[in-house]
């Protein structure tokens, strides 16, 4: 009992030590990280999903235009990073890159099958994830994203066995900087049908910054 209460005394001690600290130091930062989740734009462009342009990584085809804003967004991404939280926290932001990729003109809804309108719902709010993928270079982050979108590789394969039928991806790659490479998160709404009548899909970069809250 006597140890316990001894014990109390000390912590009200150190506690009020503290206090007065504070009070004879007004200018003392305290470490409060308030919470922070937003995105900032980078770039949108448009893309062709032809085959061909693809192959020959034409400067208009997905591929071309993921190599180039990749680059762009993931060196931003290194120079932003440095930059402290919001407040008084001294504990750095964490900066991912999110890429994503859709089509921009689907088939009108009479003419979509029932299971991509399930799959629309479903996804929305449940998409399929591909977690932790690990690359060394904005290079093979762009080769793995495109096999992946094209249905090739084991997760592209996984990918088109699971968004069946004529249904259509779209994508958000939520891309980090590790001490060597890049992590990367996939996120697949599988859903409406495009037109595959016009090849265009959207292609944007932004820069999501995280703060810890504690």
């Amino acid at each position: 009992m006597r140890l316990c209460i001894g014990l109390i005394f000390s912590l009200l001690a150190i506690s009020m030590s503290s206090a007065a600290d504070d009070l004879e130091n007004p200018g003392v930062v305290t470490e409060t990280c308030p919470a922070l989740d937003t995105e900032l734009p980078l770039a949108t462009e448009y893309g062709s999903a032809g085959i061909m342009k693809n192959l020959a990584e034409s400067p208009d085809s997905i591929r071309a235009i993921a190599a180039r804003l990749l680059d762009a967004a993931l060196t931003t991404e290194i120079g932003i990073n440095e930059s402290g939280c919001a407040g008084d926290c001294a504990v750095r932001a964490q900066s991912n890159v999110v890429y994503r990729v859709e089509p921009i003109a689907f088939l009108p809804t009479e003419k979509q099958n029932q299971i991509c309108l399930s799959f629309e719902d479903q996804t929305s709010r449940f998409p399929m994830r591909f977690e932790n993928r690990g690359f060394d270079s904005i290079e093979a982050v762009t080769e793995w994203i495109t096999d992946f979108s094209q249905g090739r590789g084991d997760d592209g394969k996984h990918l088109y066995e699971q968004c069946s039928s004529n249904c259509s991806p779209r994508y958000t790659f939520n891309i980090s900087k590790r001490s060597e490479g890049y992590r990367v998160d996939a996120d697949v709404l599988c859903g409406l049908a495009r037109d595959r009548d016009n090849d265009q899909y959207l292609i944007s970069t932004s820069l999501r910054r995280i703060c810890p809250n504690g």
